[in-house]
């Protein structure tokens, strides 16, 4: 089987276009793929290290920072044990409470400038006494003394400013704090050494704290205690300022887990510090803590959640028995994103040459058949009778250049042909698949006529060739902006034009494009008048009439030749609504279908209430104004509510009252030709009153 399968390839032909791109494709495809692969064996091999140079970099850059502050706090050693000395020397007698009240404000004052962090002063001895120093949160100091020496107690709070002068001091002899029983004294106590305090929440400060107590001693015996209490905030806030990557954390934590410091939390509302492990959000912190506390090393990857991670620990501080690291966390591909977008140019690159290289050989091959295929596809444009102009289709091939000739030969009798027959309906035929046959079916369709003012007479002012010149730049204007409404132009009758919508395809639409076609038209008169008027030209004032009705549509004629046309008397009755204009002094006049039809999207004013030549019944008859409500030339709709009244007078001959209403009419239209018309009929009727049966109902004898 292999070798019949062998055999049948031997003998199998394929086009030179496929061999050349086959063998180029294949050669390119083995460099590229050799290229990836060698590129993501080093890039498999250089990420770590990549993530773990930069982790240290960017871990340290905001250790150091963290260092500064945590410096700080261990010179905080150092001050306490001078005062300590102090104390124990005697240099500052601690009987002396105005003395050491004095030094406790202006160590608060002077040390909170360097090192704000530093919040308070206590200083208690065994028998009660109490001095502390404390800065506010709004830089001024306070101190408080409690003197337990005298047979009743006194508790004296001073207030001071921020320079420490004394603004106000007040003594009372509640003394209910007792000194010997806080943490910080009996740490001192217990310890009988220099000691901090485990982290507590600073109710002053609204942050997390901590204390460092030291005893105070006389004679090898404790006689008192010293605390420096320090708030936390300043470490926190450099913690949330730190940015190690995009999507990385730094935090500082104990050995017991307990956060000093994370991102976005805030713990002074909580009773207990948070513990690493109650991080629910972020697990891969605790995942790395517990990682970092068995095996002791400074960095290290850790997987969660599928997710790889690179993290880093340094001992931050280390006071007595307490030890705080400091923590950075973040996903390795925050740090390798370079790498990876590096490696995925090249892919992109290399691709980018392979599908140039082969666009470029097979640009080199279509250059015999891509003619070919434009010919194919100007013969589809054909079929779909799409006759627009292409670019000639050249080749170094005779057979192909004659081919394109003949096609261009053919669009051009094509389009001849177009102007002759709606293009619209030729599509339909060809997608039926039917030959044009006599024959036709009623359709409902909107109808619009045209007709130029007095055109005989400007007719005999010029010469047959400017005439025919003249009027086919204005039936070009017209005709572009019937067929951007979607009209069908059935025919050119003279000067007039004959359009319809609704056939040959279905139109919902219809009486709104025809209204929209016939204010446009108006439009582009009024600009082409103005044009014409300065070159000497004849203004073309144009009337047009809409009806929307059935009709029969079809094709029209012999078997020689047919026309697609509409007839019935929807198309005599639109005739019959172009003529009356010149009765009513009018541009566009529609009848009651239309109007009911596009009353609410164009703005419309009754005419009157007629029977139309050829006609018995009667109907209202309307003029199109407007598309812009906004924007009327007059106040049509106090207009129209004179006029209605007024015609209203007029139809049950109350021939005075109804002038009345026509006046007004008048006085907010002084162009209106309607109310003045009917003025005018108003005393005709009335010098000559119709029968006793009239109903208003005006009988119009143009055609």
């Amino acid at each position: 089987m292999i070798t019949q399968l062998i055999k049948k390839a031997k003998h199998t032909a394929v086009t030179l276009r496929f061999s050349i791109l086959a063998i180029f494709v294949t050669l390119l495809c083995v460099a590229m793929l050799s290229l990836i692969t060698v590129m993501h064996i080093r890039l498999t091999q250089n990420m770590p290290k990549v993530a773990l140079q930069l982790m240290y970099q960017t871990s340290r850059a905001a250790f150091h920072m963290l260092e500064v502050e945590i410096n700080k706090l261990e010179n905080v050693e150092t001050k306490i044990q001078a005062s300590k000395d102090l104390l124990e020397l005697g240099v500052i007698n601690p009987d002396n409470q105005a003395l050491l009240t004095n030094y406790a404000v202006d160590l608060i004052k002077q040390e909170s400038k360097a090192f704000p962090s530093l919040t308070s002063f206590y200083w208690a001895d065994n028998t009660g006494n109490f001095i502390m120093a404390q800065r506010q949160t709004d830089g001024t100091l306070l101190s408080e003394t409690i003197d337990r020496r005298t047979a009743t107690p006194t508790t004296t709070i001073t207030y001071y400013d921020s320079q420490g002068k004394t603004i106000k001091s007040a003594i009372t002899n509640n003394a209910a704090y007792d000194p010997r029983t806080t943490p910080w004294y009996l740490a001192a106590e217990t310890a009988k050494q220099m000691t901090w305090l485990p982290i507590y929440h600073s109710n002053l400060t609204q942050t997390l704290g901590t204390s460092v107590t030291i005893p105070i001693t006389k004679n090898h015996t404790i006689v008192g205690a010293i605390s420096f209490n320090l708030q936390l905030n300043a470490l926190r806030n450099l913690v949330e300022a730190a940015k190690i990557s995009p999507h990385g954390s730094v935090f500082i934590v104990n050995q017991q887990g307990q956060l000093i410091a994370f991102p976005g939390l805030v713990q002074y509302t909580q009773p207990t510090l948070l513990n690493i492990h109650q991080l629910s959000a972020f697990p891969w912190v605790s995942q790395a803590f517990d990682q970092f506390i068995k095996t002791k090393q400074s960095e290290f990857f850790l997987y969660n959640n599928k997710i790889k991670y690179v993290a880093s620990f340094n001992l931050l501080l280390k006071a007595g028995t307490h030890e705080w690291f400091y923590g950075a966390i973040a996903p390795e591909r925050d740090f390798t994103k370079d790498l990876r977008r590096d490696y995925l140019i090249t892919m992109i690159a290399a691709f980018t040459t392979l599908f140039i290289s082969i666009a470029i050989v097979s640009n080199l091959v279509s250059r015999v058949v891509h003619p070919l295929k434009n010919i194919t596809k100007e013969i589809q444009k054909i079929k779909d009778f799409d006759l627009t102009e292409h670019a000639p289709i050249l080749s170094r091939i005779k057979e192909i250049n004659y081919i394109s000739e003949a096609l261009v030969a053919m669009k051009q009798g094509l389009r001849s042909f177009q102007k002759y027959v709606p293009a619209s309906l030729v599509r339909q035929l060809i997608k039926v698949g039917e030959a044009a046959h006599v024959g036709g079916e009623k359709k409902p369709l909107a109808i619009l006529f045209s007709d130029i003012q007095n055109f005989t007479a400007i007719s005999e002012h010029m010469s047959p060739d400017q005439l025919m010149q003249h009027i086919c730049e204005y039936f070009d204007a017209l005709s572009q902006i019937i067929s951007a409404q979607h009209g069908t132009i059935d025919k050119y009758i003279g000067d007039a034009i004959m359009v319809f919508w609704g056939a040959p395809l279905p139109n919902a639409n219809s009486c709104h494009q025809a209204a929209t076609a016939a204010l446009l038209c108006v439009k582009k008169l009024q600009i082409l008048n103005t044009q014409w008027r300065a070159e000497g030209k004849p203004a073309l004032v144009t009337r047009f009439g809409i009806h929307a009705g059935e009709a029969i549509v079809g094709n029209l004629g012999s078997s020689e030749r047919l026309n697609y046309t509409a007839i019935g008397d929807a198309v005599n009755l639109a005739s019959r609504l172009e003529s009356i204009n010149k009765t009513y002094g009018t541009h566009i006049i529609v009848s009651a279908a239309v109007y009911q039809t596009i009353k609410n999207q164009f703005v419309l004013r009754m005419l009157d209430y007629v029977t139309l030549k050829g006609k018995e019944e009667a109907t209202y008859i309307y003029e199109l104004i407007t598309d812009s409500f906004s924007q009327p030339p007059y106040d049509v709709k106090t207009y129209t509510a004179l006029f209605e009244t007024g015609f209203s007078m007029y139809q049950n001959k109350r021939w005075d009252n109804a002038v009345q209403y026509f006046t007004q009419c008048q006085a907010i239209y002084p162009e209106d030709t309607i109310a003045t018309l009917f003025i005018q009929r108003c005393d005709q009727l009335k010098s000559n009153p119709p029968p006793q049966d009239w109903n208003g109902i005006w009988h119009l004898k143009e055609k």
